[in-house]
């Protein structure tokens, strides 16, 4: 897994945080959450869906779905209808081996088909991309993160995951997978688990917003 091509990952896309605009500088202690974040997880039966369950996330917050799609009593799509629906409709997972299930240029696509302006950003310091997060979520956009809960050492185990809370010391991500949908880490185990020996795909994230 030393190059792009083990992945089957186009790298063209992914962009350096300095071609970001410059980011508010923040306190440590700063707090950004979105209140009532709506997440999805993967259905019975179905592997290596995070991606599209990261998709699902981001569509449902910018208020963007399917009308023929089921919703409860509360206006939310039904899990299951729905990510099956995202999985029909941007093709994915698409890679045919790994962990990761979605490639990142895969994510983009169907984001930009639904008329969202969507950057991915990788290959930058762990710092550089926790600012970057902040700064989003500062604007009310929840942030598509790449991350990783292999041990280190031991081969990958990506996880698409949606950041949508950075209160003090703490992040917090909707998984895909677990019973508890909820995943809170401190920001250094975050750092660390956004950060890769595969250079190109370290610290991989993937905003999203109307214009």
């Amino acid at each position: 897994m030393s190059n792009g091509r083990s992945f089957e990952i186009d790298f063209a896309e992914a962009k350096s945080i300095v071609d970001a605009n410059t980011p508010r500088e923040f306190s440590p202690t700063s707090s950004f959450q979105l209140s009532s974040f709506y997440g999805f997880t993967s259905p019975a039966g179905v592997e290596r869906a995070s991606g599209p369950c990261a998709l699902g996330a981001i569509l449902h917050h910018h208020q963007i779905g399917w009308n023929h799609v089921p919703k409860d009593r509360h206006g939310h799509p039904l899990n299951d209808p729905f990510i099956q629906e995202i999985m029909r409709w941007a093709e994915c997972p698409n890679l045919l081996s790994g962990s990761m299930g979605s490639s990142p240029t895969r994510l983009l696509k169907a984001l930009r088909k639904a008329g969202l302006n969507a950057n991915w950003y990788a290959g930058n310091g762990a710092s550089a991309t926790i600012n970057l997060i902040r700064e989003e979520l500062f604007e009310g956009r929840p942030v598509i993160a790449l991350v990783n809960h292999g041990p280190e050492g031991e081969p990958l185990l990506l996880e698409w995951e949606v950041v949508f809370s950075m209160e003090g010391n703490t992040v917090t991500t909707k998984q895909a997978e677990g019973p508890h949908p909820d995943k809170q880490r401190s920001v250094s185990e975050f750092k660390k688990q956004l950060t890769m020996n595969l250079p190109q795909l370290s610290c991989s994230v993937i905003t999203a917003r109307k214009d």
